[in-house]
């Protein structure tokens, strides 16, 4: 089509043009375009079409339905906001072009939020330190992202953390004084509250939102270090409410309205469980939970609709304020698990209607080195909004937001999440990471190995190689996980092999493997390519040291196993050390033995 859109405001057409680098259209055409403000929907008007819109990203959502020929419908999110929220700080901080690009896309799905989740990972004034070597963002990287997104009506919403999960400051001796122990810090330290303020000074300059997320998850170990020194054991409920307290002061002095994770209310009432308390919470503690921060519950593990339900009625016991985070699974893997986090946001969506949430939140991950590209969870973002719209066609609805079949995309998990655990529930898993890493001679999971592994992962790897043909701009991460998945499917059964030819004095089939290692060296070589272009495509540099240097030792220590196997096959030793201990089954396969492993150190030795 081409358009005329000599009638919408500056920013619609503004946002169009930057559209044009996603989609195929023109803008110098005779069909008019108009926008209203009204119920989301796109109909016929004068020589062309009106867009209606209540939320600004409405707009850019209806257009790629024009694009794809709906029209004559209306719609209606289920939901206040609907955001993402993508993980910063893992090592892999995206470029200000990815954000861009996820802003577009994001806006042309339906969502109105996009949460940049920076623990160290933004410039603070003052604080040379704080995320220092880290690619963090600098302020004026924040502030162009900022407007981009205000022309899609995705409003970029700090996401911080200002208690806990602050391990990467922990090395700089410039704040060792305000830790309490791990990566929390020092709750009721004035120099503590001086740095927080800094962190709201920043952000206050760099959004025009006024609403933030101020993390304050996970904090497992608070008033038990530092704290604990110098004040005695006291009860860590009261220092969590002390301190939020504190923070919501900060955040007042600056106009913002907080939002944080509720787990730590949870935990400290439960022996550390995330979950609806045993009895009842005494008044005296429901009067220390602050009223004005809404309480996120976050869930990205449940299977059970209703364990939503009962959470749910859980934290309407603390507070009238409640948010949800379900997530787009994508962690400690390559691959994403795309069916497994669609189904539990399902389940949970259902209960936000029923409990009358508002706010809605898909978080987007990266623990163990953001290893699986953002956009690869593409397909969990586009069904999620279409549940919020009372929608279940997925496969349509992402074919016109992408222009790409649903079933190609999906082969990115299909080495990983094709099987199901015992109960008939999704279960996604691992097991490319884990054949990766897991050692020739030494590998832990040796025991787990099942022949059937290996059609599956070539079936898997022939798909994706036809699905690179035709996924386009995104191509570059099927290139990168069938290479992984082509190497894993070679390495996987090497230490089972290599231990029943030893235990048999077979040399002949010893020698055999010693000589497949260049091969899988040769392998390694190209995955280590591929993986390199993917991060390159969303990813500023810093933090791909990680991986050169997991993949560096994961080549030589390749290398040296060929020659520890020469060595014998030599006469130059007389056993292989590592062949004659046995591999125990020392992990709990179960959900249908699918792998998972949580950890690249849990993954590559048993030493440490």
């Amino acid at each position: 089509m081409n358009f005329d859109i000599t009638s919408l405001d500056k920013d619609f057409a503004d946002g169009l043009r930057e559209l044009r680098a996603d989609y195929k259209f023109g803008l110098d055409g005779n069909v008019k375009l108009t926008a209203a403000q009204g119920e989301a929907g796109v109909a016929r008007g004068d020589n062309g079409y009106v867009i209606t819109y209540d939320k600004k990203c409405e707009f850019y959502r209806g257009f790629i339905k024009l694009l794809a020929g709906e029209t004559g419908y209306s719609e209606r999110c289920s939901f206040k906001n609907l955001g993402a929220m993508i993980d910063c700080s893992r090592n892999a901080v995206m470029t200000v072009t990815a954000v861009k690009s996820l802003i577009r896309r994001l806006a042309t799905i339906g969502y109105d939020t996009l949460e940049l989740y920076t623990e160290d990972t933004y410039e603070i004034d003052g604080e040379p330190y704080f995320g220092y070597l880290r690619g963090r963002y600098t302020a004026s990287e924040l502030k162009e992202l900022d407007g981009y997104g205000a022309t899609f009506g995705v409003e970029l919403v700090p996401c911080i953390q200002t208690l806990a999960h602050l391990n990467a400051i922990t090395r700089w001796k410039r704040f060792s004084p305000i830790i309490d122990c791990n990566d929390i810090l020092l709750a009721g330290d004035e120099g503590t509250y001086e740095l927080i303020d800094k962190m709201f000074n920043t952000v206050s300059q760099c959004f025009r939102s006024r609403r933030i997320h101020i993390g304050m998850d996970e904090a497992h170990n608070l008033g038990l270090g530092k704290y604990l020194d110098k004040n005695g054991y006291s009860s860590r409920f009261e220092i969590m409410s002390k301190h939020l307290k504190r923070v919501l002061e900060i955040a007042e002095k600056y106009g913002y309205s907080c939002t944080m994770w509720s787990d730590m209310f949870f935990r400290l009432l439960n022996k550390g469980a995330y979950k609806p308390t045993d009895g009842e919470i005494s008044q005296e503690l429901l009067d220390l939970i602050p009223q004005n921060v809404t309480l996120t519950y976050w869930d990205y593990y449940n299977n059970d609709g209703e364990h939503y339900d009962k959470m749910f009625a859980a934290h309407k016991i603390m507070s009238d304020r409640i948010a949800f985070a379900g997530g787009a699974w994508c962690w400690n893997t390559f691959t994403p698990s795309n069916l497994m986090s669609i189904n539990r946001n399902k389940l949970a969506l259902e209960n936000c209607v029923k409990h009358g949430v508002d706010d809605v939140l898909i978080t987007v991950w990266g623990d163990d080195g953001a290893e699986c590209p953002t956009f690869a969870v593409l397909p969990t973002l586009v069904a999620t909004a279409e549940l919020a719209y009372g929608k279940t066609d997925f496969k349509k609805a992402f074919k016109t937001a992408t222009s790409i079949d649903w079933d190609d995309f999906l082969t990115l998990e299909l080495a990983d999440n094709t099987m199901r655990g015992i109960s008939g529930d999704f279960i996604g898993g691992n097991m490319t990471k884990v054949f990766l890493y897991s050692d020739l001679l030494c590998g832990l999971y040796d025991y787990a190995m099942r022949p059937e592994f290996y059609e599956r992962l070539t079936t898997a790897a022939n798909r994706l190689r036809a699905a690179q043909r035709r996924t386009g701009k995104f191509s570059y991460m099927f290139k990168s996980t069938a290479a992984l998945v082509e190497l894993a499917a070679q390495k996987f059964d090497f230490g089972v092999r290599a231990r029943a030819a030893y235990k048999a004095g077979d040399k002949p089939a010893l020698k055999a493997l010693a000589d497949k290692i260049p091969q899988l060296v040769k392998l390694v070589d190209k995955f280590y390519k591929a993986f390199r272009e993917c991060w390159y495509s969303e990813n500023k540099p810093q933090g791909f040291d990680i991986q050169d240097i997991r993949l560096g030792g994961l080549r030589q220590r390749m290398l040296h196993c060929r020659d520890i196997l020469n060595d014998y096959l030599n006469g130059k030793t007389e056993q292989i050390a590592e062949l004659e201990q046995e591999i125990l089954p020392a992990f709990d396969l179960e959900r249908g033995q699918e792998l998972r492993e949580y950890g690249w150190r849990n993954m590559v030795s048993a030493s440490v």
